[in-house]
């Protein structure tokens, strides 16, 4: 997206006038540049204050830089904002630019600058409609007025008139300095210094001419005002719907203001009515209610916002049938007018309803803002559209189309009664108005002083005292009464010039003002700041309380050097004067500023320096893990707040010096590392063609070489071979067959160390065979058979299996490398025993074989039972089987024998069936599958219990109850659960007691909906609400709706948390995603999230009323969305909850604590109902667009016209007395045999029963032969014979011939060590240590800036058009509003905190002309040296350099050929690859033509074409605008 860039120039305030100009720069959405002239001299920088304007407190920004720039992130497009820059000198800082802005409206202003000037004058002379204006109209819109009618006289040229001849010659000043840019830069400073002169001079002769002269209405700056006499009936249309908000509102009021105030009010003038409208339209006032432009004005600025939706055709019609009346004050020779205000497109037909009023003579005039849809404005609105249709970006942008629209519409009303028009000739009276003298000031505070004067000779109605600072900020006005001439002015900046203007009215006319300029006072500072060290990381700050501060700011930072680092910011409540500042580094000194703060004002600050403590040195070291390069170090710290240690390490001569980190004073100790390690695990992978290759696993990271020895045990030399330390295996070569050979292995290290040797001896010989062949790891279709090769080369390995039960026992065989010891048998039969044999396989023939006999399990599931049932279902689990796909339940009733079954999948381990039948057993079977192979049944049987007896029960005042599933009464329905609304004091009779909740009527329920406004954060005890804690079982049902004022971050409708405020169970909705989260404690005591995402939840975020239900059971968690099923979720049982913890609502996620932050939404109900079945029982009548009119009762404020229809059902009465005992009835016939019941409870051993009765004869069934047993373990050892006797002695034997000569011996040990050899090269740095443990969690950070606007949202539901019609058309639907209506105004007129009311305030008077520079004042006396200040913060990165030149080509490398590498290793057979991609192919012949088309259907009437320059007609030039230049 293309960067947008506004700039503003702003003038600096009258004190800063030498530091030039501030300028704005738009970078993006939310960043905005500003840069500002450096201020001369010796400053320590400068502070940039960003405060958001609304009614909401939002985070305040600020910053500090030491540059003349600095940029702001995380704006908000739409917000208003007041930007201040603070010059820092010493202890005290000094205000040199302040400028209000809005992202949009620099971006709109910069669009206007950079226009085309003639272009835009051609544009507003036909009536463009885009509401902007020029630079010249906007510098004459900015200048003050006044509101008040003055005699027409002939006089010398205004003030108003000079300012547009200098607005004029700085415009052609500015053309003159583009094409003499080429000028010295001193001839531009001495035209500066003129243009600076002659201005001055200028208002020198304003103010003498204003001083000597009598001020009459030729030397006032006079608002624009229609003619006199001309009469018209004009009815202001505006939207009222919820896409304004109300503060957009407020700008409304404005436009309205600004649009009425030039007329002339009164049966002989023009006649203004207004109507707002939404959902259904409603007059304000009538057009003869008011007779003067007073009480016009005050109507406008105190009627109230409607809120509602959008039916624009309605409205029309509702104007021509009420407000165009003759007894609503019309008059027959009156031209009739219409101006409609809307921001959205309508939601019924507009175009037609606005043509029935053009058709009886209306002019239609449109104004659309932000969102309006222009085509329909277009087709509402009256010819010509180019004068009848305005469409604006935004809101604040009306202000600018106000003075163009109020000109044409005068003209308008003048074109259209110039016949009837009578000309009176008006009266100049020559009067004169003295003004009021003796201005005093008394009681002059920092935030107030009084202002008292001397009344004139002459009788006054009123004074209007205007007041504004010397800074340019907006003026302020306070209107006295005549009688009283003192005013006490309040809510002043400190230490800030004001000009003061206090104008008499009289009558008939305004006199000239009294001036009069007064400086507040300075804001108390604090006093007697001490900051001590109180540890190594902290320091102590105590401070005297400066009276009325709300707040204190301390901002403090490292002196390195003598200069302060980049400063921090901790702010203080008013009552804290002891704190502590945290963090900090040890032994270092920290200057320490602090501010007192008067809301957002800071006052002088005072400034001290202390140092921190040094750290104390660690103790007790040890060493709990050493190896031969590595060594473990553990300490026990001198102090808890030791931020880091210094580890410093060396040989025990002195070499190889290495640290780490920072550190107090240090601790030695001595310890000596291990042996180095040998290789593991050698082992002969291979033999092939005279060669064996050998693998090991490595000895450790740092080894540089490995040797390898090996030698034949009948008879042969001794070989030997060194590879790499990264090796890992090897080959060696000439080894021959049938003999055997012992292969040693030792590791070689960098400082020459040689580690152990490992060895193992192999033979060539073939013949042997596996031994010791194993199953484990069993499943009903696999099995594991492991086996110990034999001590030979074998090729490969034949591993067969038989099984050894049913009819055909097919062989299997499979064959494996002969490097393989194992392998898994698969696709086996399930509880089958098996025959296996593994045989070796040699180059030449077979080897020997062993065996083994192995089972698979069985797929029967096992410890089948019920979990849970009541009368009308039953849950069933069971222990799962492995390697099964699927289970298959059937549950059947043995008294009907209807049967329901169901399939789940593997990963399920129990199921429920609902909608049973009560007191009846169940038959309940559970099957397992494998793809198509289903196993045996696992039945039980079990009942349903009886069905529950309801009891109407009266309505309680408090549903507490200490149970877990109290009853309760919802919507005439006795059930168990809590009434969620009647915990919270959601009730009509106890709303009023609880802060930042509002009632408002619903017409769809008897119960109104609650308003729960921002940061209200009702939070109530779990132990007052649940105090048994919840069931497993359960269904939470909300019916609310999202407000303008809802925030975008995630929030919780509903949750429960622990005593430390640790979320274990809730509802959230996230607005970011369109997402609705729940979550909850499982029974292993983590938190389990299930998320739902479907379309139907995206409504949710719509704006309207929906109604939810989350049906909780053990294994999982449906959501239903106005009554419909949407999804479901599995879920892990219910765990226990805490019961010593908080329930809340509206909690915002990212927020801990009990007052963090809430979000603002509507609540209508709240119900959780002990069962998963509400969610079917319950209804959505409560909702417009699922009410079923047949089904559902009538609405709570609708009404019937007969008497004949029954009404909605009462409220249950309590429980009725029990009833006489009823006859004996008579005996009933004798019912069938029932089915076998499940066993019952064992009872008490009984005695012998009679003899049964012979059962059927059972079937005989010859079972398959078993296999053959397992053969049975070893015997134990006998017991030890007795002794023999002694054997006689044996002859001497000959003597034997020699033997063979012997094998050759093992490796000698190692000789004595040789002399001293040269010193080595410097080893190989070692390798990097382990990877720490991970640090602790960091703390939260602060709260982020506010998120820029989101998007707007989607376009609302349709609702049903019979439905509202049919609400809009009954015959007593007034009735119920008028009485709505007194509800909503009871219901307002009520006070409360959390909810302010602001009340309009008039538009700003217009300020006094500036007085005369005052004489200077004496030098005061010299002020006491500051402390040093704080060092500025470093300057932003430059830019990149340019990328160096490219280096000189290296010189080629020595062409030496290397030895011959060592044989590799076999290498892996190939793997098949796809081919790279062949080259396109021709293209093909072109195709047959197609069949044309059908002529399309003409299209809509283009907009009237536009004349250019490029040529055509050019018709006389354009009139030019009589009213191009007011503003109201």
């Amino acid at each position: 997206m293309a960067v947008i860039t506004g700039i503003i120039l702003v003038t600096l305030a009258s004190e800063v006038y030498a530091q030039g100009r501030l300028k704005l720069t738009v970078l993006s959405e939310d960043r905005l540049q500003m840069k500002w002239k450096e201020a001369e001299g010796p400053v320590q920088g400068y502070r940039v204050r960003v405060r958001s304007i609304s009614e909401v407190p939002q985070p305040e920004m600020m910053l500090t830089t030491t540059r003349g720039k600095a940029t702001v992130v995380g704006l908000d497009s739409r917000q208003e904002y007041l930007l201040q820059v603070l010059v820092l000198n010493g202890t005290g800082e000094k205000l040199i630019a302040k400028r209000r802005f809005t992202i949009s409206g620099l971006r709109e202003e910069e669009v206007v600058r950079s226009g085309n000037r003639e272009q835009k004058k051609k544009a507003q002379a036909v009536g463009s409609g885009s509401g902007e204006i020029d630079d010249v109209t906007e510098a004459l819109e900015s200048l003050p007025t006044v509101l008040y009618p003055e005699p027409t006289t002939t006089e010398p040229p205004t003030a108003t008139e000079q300012e547009e001849q200098e607005v004029e010659k700085s415009g052609k000043d500015k053309k003159k300095k583009k094409k003499d840019k080429h000028h010295a830069k001193s001839e531009e400073k001495e035209r500066q210094v003129e243009s600076r002169e002659k201005s001055s001079e200028e208002d020198d002769k304003v103010r003498k001419t204003a001083a000597t002269q009598p001020v009459t209405a030729g030397t006032s700056r006079k608002p624009f005002e229609c003619r006199a006499g001309v009469q018209a009936d004009l009815v202001l249309l505006v939207d009222g719907s919820w896409s304004i908000g109300r503060t957009n509102f407020r700008k409304v009021r404005e436009f309205l203001e600004g649009l009425v105030t030039p007329f002339h009010i009164g049966p002989d003038g023009v006649q203004i009515a207004l109507s707002q409208y939404s959902g259904d339209p409603r007059t304000e006032w009538q057009l003869n209610n008011f007779t003067s432009r007073e009480q016009l004005l005050d109507a406008v600025r105190n009627f109230r916002y409607k809120g509602g939706n959008t039916f624009t055709g309605q409205a029309l019609i509702h104007v021509l049938e009420e407000n165009l009346k003759e007894e609503a004050g019309a008059r027959l020779d009156a031209p009739n007018f219409l101006l409609l205000l809307t921001d959205g497109k309508s939601q019924d037909d507009a175009i037609a309803a606005a043509n029935r009023l053009k058709s009886v003579g209306v002019e239609i005039i449109a104004v659309g803002v932000k969102n309006a849809d222009e085509a329909e404005l277009r087709q509402v609105a009256s010819e010509p559209l180019e004068l009848n249709v305005y469409n604006v970006n935004d809101f604040p942008l009306l202000s600018k189309l106000v003075g163009r629209l109020v000109r044409i519409l005068c003209g308008k009303i003048e074109d259209r009664s110039k016949a009837k028009r009578i000309e009176h000739p008006t009266v100049d009276p020559v009067l004169s108005y003295p003004s009021p003298t003796d201005l005093q000031y008394s009681e002059l505070g920092p935030k107030e002083v009084r202002a008292s004067w001397a009344g004139p000779s002459r009788v006054v109605q009123q004074y209007r005292v205007v007041f504004h600072s010397s800074e340019g900020q907006s003026p302020q006005e306070v209107v006295v009464n005549g009688s009283v001439s003192t005013v006490m002015l309040t809510g002043l900046s400190s230490q800030t010039q004001y000009h003061l203007s206090i104008f008499p009215v009289y009558e008939d006319n305004v006199g000239p003002p009294l001036r009069g300029i007064f400086t507040t006072m300075p804001l108390a500072m604090p006093h007697s700041l001490e900051v001590t060290a109180s540890s190594p990381t902290s320091l102590r700050v105590h401070w005297r309380p400066a009276p009325g501060a709300t707040q204190y700011m301390a901002l403090y930072s490292a002196l390195t050097d003598g200069e302060p680092d980049d400063a921090r910011e901790v702010k203080f409540g008013p009552d804290e004067t002891d704190v502590e500042l945290q963090d900090l580094m040890p032994s270092t000194d920290y200057s320490v500023t602090l501010y007192a703060l008067y809301d957002e004002d800071p006052s002088d600050p005072v400034t001290a320096v202390a140092t921190t403590f040094p750290l104390p040195s660690p103790l007790s070291m040890h060493f709990p893990m050493v190896s031969h390069s590595t060594l473990r170090v553990t300490w026990v710290p001198g102090a808890v707040s030791v931020p880091a240690h210094r580890i410093t390490y060396s040989t025990n001569h002195g070499s190889d010096v290495k640290q780490v980190e920072a550190c107090p004073p240090p601790l030695i100790a001595n310890v000596t590392t291990l042996r180095v390690p040998a290789p593991s695990e050698l082992r002969v992978t291979n033999y092939s063609e005279s060669a064996l290759t050998v693998r090991w696993e490595p000895a450790a990271d740092d080894v540089t070489s490995y040797l390898i020895k090996w030698i034949s045990l009948s008879g042969g030399d001794l070989r030997q071979l060194k590879v790499d330390g990264e090796s890992e295996g090897a080959i060696l070569e000439g080894v021959e067959d049938d003999k055997e050979y012992q292969i040693s292995l030792s590791a070689l290290y960098a400082d020459g160390a040689q580690s152990e040797a490992v060895a193992i001896r192999y033979s060539t010989l073939s013949g042997g065979g596996p031994s010791s062949v194993s199953i484990s790891e069993e499943t009903a279709v696999s099995m594991l058979v492991s086996w110990v090769p034999p001590n030979a080369h074998v090729l490969q390995y034949r591993v067969s299996y038989t099984p050894l039960t049913g009819g055909e026992a097919r062989e299997n065989a499979v064959s494996l490398p002969g490097s393989e010891r194992r392998v898994l048998l698969q696709s086996l039969l399930p509880d089958t025993r098996y025959s296996v044999l593994v045989t070796a396989e040699y180059r030449n023939r077979e080897g020997g074989s062993a065996s083994a006999q192995g089972k698979t399990t069985s797929m029967r599931v096992s410890s089948v039972s019920v979990v849970r049932s009541d009368h009308s279902s039953i849950c069933v689990s069971w222990r799962p089987v492995i390697a099964v796909t699927a289970y298959r339940i059937v549950i059947q009733a043995l008294r009907d024998k209807q049967i329901k079954e169901e399939t789940v999948d593997s990963s399920t381990s129990n199921h429920c069936f609902s909608e049973l039948q009560p007191e009846t057993v169940y038959r309940i079977s559970v099957h397992s599958r494998l793809g198509t192979v289903e196993s045996a049944a696992v039945t039980i049987l079990h009942p349903t219990a009886a069905a529950p007896v309801r009891m109407q029960v009266p309505l309680r005042l408090h549903p507490i109850q200490n149970e877990v599933c109290p009853e309760m009464t919802i919507r005439n329905n006795v059930i168990k659960g809590f009434n969620m609304m009647e915990a919270f004091g959601l009730t009509q009779r106890a709303h009023s007691t609880v802060e930042g909740v509002a009632a408002e009527p619903f017409i769809f329920s008897f119960l109104p909906s609650y308003t729960l406004y921002r940061d209200t954060q009702l939070t109530q005890s779990t132990r007052f609400i649940h105090p048994a804690g919840f069931a497993p079982e359960h269904t939470i049902s909300m019916m609310f709706r999202l407000l303008q004022d809802s925030p975008t971050e995630p929030f919780a409708l509903w949750q429960l948390t622990d005593n430390d405020f640790q979320p274990k169970m809730g509802v959230v909705l996230d607005p970011e995603r369109k997402v609705l989260l729940y979550f909850s404690l499982d029974y292993r005591g983590e938190v389990q999230e299930l998320t739902f995402d479907q379309p139907q939840v995206h409504t949710l975020f719509y704006g309207s009323f929906h109604k939810i239900h989350l049906s909780v059971s053990q294994v999982s968690v449906s959501l239903s969305v106005d009554c419909l099923r949407v999804g479901e979720r599995p879920a892990r049982p219910l765990g226990a909850l805490p019961t010593d913890g908080f329930e809340m609502l509206g909690k915002l996620v990212r927020t801990r604590g009990p007052r963090s932050g809430s979000a603002a939404f509507q609540l209508q109900s709240f119900e959780i109902v002990c069962n998963t079945t509400w969610a079917s029982e319950d209804t959505c009548c409560d909702l417009p667009a699922q009410r079923d009119e047949e089904s559902c009762p009538a609405p709570a404020y609708a009404c019937t016209c007969t008497s004949d229809i029954p009404g909605a059902p009462g409220d249950v009465g309590p429980p009725g007395k029990p009833g006489p005992r009823g006859e004996k009835g008579e005996k009933g016939e004798e019912g069938q045999k029932g089915e076998m019941g499940p066993p019952g409870k064992g009872g008490p051993e009984g005695g012998f029963g009679p003899m049964g009765s012979v059962g059927p004869r059972g079937i005989a069934v010859t079972g398959k032969m078993g296999p053959p047993g397992i053969r049975g373990e070893k015997g134990d050892m006998g017991r030890p014979g007795n002794q023999g006797l002694p054997g006689l002695p044996g002859s001497k034997g000959e003597e034997g011939k020699p033997g063979p000569k012997g094998t050759r011996g093992v490796e000698g040990n190692i000789g004595p060590p040789g002399s001293t050899g040269p010193r080595g090269f410097q080893g190989m740095p070692g390798h990097p240590g382990p990877v720490g443990e991970r640090g602790p969690l960091g703390p939260v950070g602060p709260t982020g800036l506010p998120g820029s606007k989101g998007e707007r949202g989607e376009k609302g539901e349709p609702q049903s058009l019979a439905i509202i019609y049919q609400l809009v058309t009954q015959a007593c639907e007034k009735l119920v509003h008028n009485e709505v209506l007194k509800i909503d105004a009871f219901l307002n007129e009520i006070s409360r905190k959390p909810v302010p009311v602001q009340e309009p305030v008039g538009p700003p008077g217009e300020p006094g002309i500036p007085g005369g520079r005052g004489p200077p004042g004496p030098r005061g006396p010299e002020g006491r040296q500051g402390n040093r200040g704080e060092q500025g913060k470093p300057g932003y990165p430059g830019e990149q350099g340019r990328r160096g030149l490219p280096g000189e080509r290296g010189a080629p490398g020595f062409n030496v050929q290397g030895p011959q590498g060592m044989k590799g290793f076999a290498g892996l057979p190939g793997e098949t690859k796809t081919g790279i991609q062949g080259p396109r192919g021709e293209d093909g012949k072109p195709g047959v033509p197609g069949i044309p088309g059908g002529v399309g259907q003409s299209g809509e009437i283009g907009p009237p074409g536009v004349c250019d320059s490029s040529g055509c007609h050019r018709g006389a030039p354009p009139a030019v605008d009589p009213y191009f230049g007011y503003q109201p």
